[in-house]
């Protein structure tokens, strides 16, 4: 390879622009330790392209009896299964699911809260229970419905894909990583820790979740990767922990909690079901 500080080398400037786009090249597609091994290309893909192919992940298409392994899209499905056939739902003067179906969606029992459980919270309106809030808002900016004169119902989109739970999940997660607001639900000063390439969160979880590990494990990585959110905010690890872990991968099906003390990190491990539905694009980062 010629020397880049001896301009004598090339013999005009458009072989000098390929030589110097050679090692941009080069240096973007070697792998970082800062990235658990991927490079900065993948570390993009990872962001902006999951989950199609171009990510370093990719999701696999499960027969509907392994999805409903994905509490999210068990509560998303009972929604759209009442909009189906030019069905609307009508919405509260706030644009929130009414009381009836607040009470019904949480009572299919796929995500509980608890507050709800020990008895310290009521559940009657939709901002009581935040599992039930996260159903309605996905639904809401994804591509499936539209919202017209305070009424809920599906697009053709929509209606095509009704009976399609691999494209409903697949558009559930795109727009969850994209689109959704990772702070909407706490008081942490961040907006940006966990909703960050968020898909990077996932390729750690399944690289080391075979293991019961901390949280803490997975934000030393995470913020190795990215250091400039460390200081985006107090209480970076609760953070961190709770958006990623607590609420958004859990609602998801992805891991399981181990009961902690309050305020101590959590303890957790992948779920058969990540596996299933998560693989690795290419065999050099399995």
């Amino acid at each position: 390879m010629s020397d880049i500080n001896n301009l004598d080398d090339f013999d005009n400037i458009e072989d000098l622009r390929k030589e110097l786009e050679k090692r941009i090249k080069a240096h973007n597609e070697d792998i970082t330790e800062d990235f658990e091994g991927l490079s900065p290309v993948e570390m993009h893909a990872l962001h902006y392209d999951f989950p199609s192919k171009q990510s370093p992940l990719t999701l696999n298409t499960l027969p509907d009896k392994k999805l409903e392994q994905c509490p999210l899209l068990m509560q998303v499905r009972f929604l759209i299964d009442l909009m189906k056939g030019e069905n609307t739902l009508q919405l509260t003067k706030t644009g929130a699911l009414n009381t009836k179906l607040v009470k019904d969606l949480y009572a299919l029992g796929y995500l509980k809260s608890e507050w709800i459980e020990n008895g310290r919270q009521k559940l009657y309106k939709e901002s009581d229970a935040p599992t039930v809030s996260i159903t309605r808002i996905l639904l809401e900016l994804s591509s499936l419905t539209k919202k017209r004169h305070g009424k809920l119902s599906l697009t053709k989109r929509g209606e095509k894909l009704v009976n399609d739970n691999n494209a409903i999940l697949k558009e559930l997660i795109s727009v969850l990583f994209k689109k959704f607001n990772w702070g909407y639900f706490d008081g942490f000063e961040s907006d940006n820790i966990g909703a960050v390439n968020p898909a990077y969160s996932l390729y750690l979880l399944k690289k080391y979740g075979e293991e019961k590990r901390n949280t803490d494990f997975y934000a030393d990585r995470y913020f190795k990767a990215f250091p400039m959110l460390f200081t985006d905010g107090k209480n970076p690890y609760r953070c961190y922990a709770v958006r990623t872990f607590e609420r958004y991968f859990r609602y998801l099906g992805l891991l399981k909690i181990q009961e902690r003390k309050i305020l101590d990190p959590y303890i957790i491990q992948k779920t058969p079901f990540l596996d299933a539905l998560i693989s690795y694009n290419s065999d050099d980062n399995s």
